[in-house]
């Protein structure tokens, strides 16, 4: 199920299909796969690494279907401006252009998007049974520092 639409993106960044362009979900697909890929490695990996990864939950494998894809909505949209959209509508001169810095403002967006949902807790459907639980809700600790 995607992450983000072309609704949700003009939620977000009212003017997305002003530039000519009607359909950004290739764009969004790609933003999704990095959310994704990000969370494997930011979260799925530190909280069920190798050794309480099976212990703890019976299964060894990330499974990106299993997340709550309305969490990552704001984020994907974020990503999605930030390294696809804005990038394309860029001139990128040296004396700048509204797109470059729009595109720096929603890169540090996404950013504390992606800490925050973190640190709030990302929502993974452990026993993949459709319903979310407490339980199934895993904060990143902010306690310790990961190189």
């Amino acid at each position: 199920m995607p992450f983000a639409t072309n609704e949700n993106l003009v939620e977000y960044y009212p003017t997305a299909m002003d530039h000519g362009v009607g359909d950004w979900t290739p764009e969004l697909t790609q933003a999704q796969d990095d959310v994704e890929s990000l969370i494997k490695s930011r979260w799925f990996n530190k909280e069920f690494d190798t050794g309480n990864r099976y212990r703890v939950s019976g299964f060894n494998t990330y499974n990106p279907a299993l997340l709550t894809s309305s969490q990552w909505t704001r984020a994907t949209c974020y990503r999605a401006l930030s390294c696809y959209i804005l990038s394309k509508l860029s001139t990128f001169r040296p004396e700048g252009d509204a797109f470059r810095e729009q595109l720096a403002f929603f890169q540090n967006r996404f950013e504390e998007e992606f800490n925050l949902q973190l640190g709030a807790g990302v929502e993974y459907d452990l026993n993949d049974n459709g319903v979310v639980t407490d339980a199934e809700t895993f904060a990143v600790a902010q306690d310790r520092m990961y190189r």
